[in-house]
């Protein structure tokens, strides 16, 4: 399932069942969002943000607020727009980059979502240092060679207790530096600062050696994640 069909059907299932919502928070970081900047597609090598101010298309809200607009898929934007958007943003840099305004997800459809500025703020607190799972290069995920068994034991003890749906660990080398470190992924379980709070209380007094444990957390679907499953 891509990262928007998970988006979709986390909405889907948070209308109906508010209960859901947590699982909405982790596909709306996670996923690749489709906008339309204003006054066009920038020029090859213009990089909106450094080479030239990031402003997109939005729309006033029937309360009056102005909102940028975002899509789970391209042909979203032509109904509002009347054109495919032209620009994809991970949707964690498209909060993080309007968290002081509002944000309306796919206006005008079923699915829709519309963020407030203290909605955006909730859910870049509670996702804190948590990544949402993104493709990449420039990172070698492996199983580790040598089994951490007082780590695997003690995140496998709270992450299946706190109702966390699946987790792998995987060692992390950055191609380009050679830095090591850990990489956790978590699928599924309670919210963000829930899910943060178990795995901090997992490694709570274990030593590293100084290197960074990322946390990676993501919808409960897809294949399995790289490493040593845990849960």
């Amino acid at each position: 399932m891509t990262d928007n069909a998970a988006l979709e059907n986390a909405i889907s299932t948070a209308i109906a069942d508010p209960a859901g919502r947590p699982n909405v928070t982790v596909a709306l970081l996670a996923a690749e969002l489709f906008v339309v900047p204003t006054g066009g597609e920038p020029p090859a090598g213009v990089v909106l943000g450094r080479d030239r101010p990031l402003e997109l298309e939005g729309l006033v809200l029937k309360a009056g607020h102005r909102a940028t607009a975002a899509f789970t898929r391209r042909d979203g934007a032509v109904a509002v727009f009347g054109a495919p958007a032209s620009m994809a943003m991970r949707g964690k840099y498209l909060l993080e980059a309007f968290r002081g305004g509002w944000i309306v997800l796919n206006p005008g459809q079923e699915n829709g979502l519309v963020l407030s500025p203290d909605d955006i703020t909730a859910i870049l607190s509670d996702a804190g240092e948590a990544q949402p799972l993104t493709e990449t290069a420039d990172v070698e995920l492996t199983v580790p060679e040598r089994s951490p068994d007082v780590l695997i034991a003690r995140l496998k003890s709270s992450l299946a207790a706190g109702g966390v749906a699946a987790a792998w660990l995987a060692r992390s080398t950055d191609r380009s530096s050679g830095a090591r470190g850990w990489r956790l992924e978590v699928r599924g379980g309670p919210d963000l600062t829930g899910v943060r709070a178990l795995v901090h209380a997992a490694v709570e007094g274990l030593d590293f050696g100084g290197e960074p444990l990322d946390l990676v957390v993501a919808p409960d679907c897809g294949a399995d994640g790289p490493g040593v499953r845990i849960v």
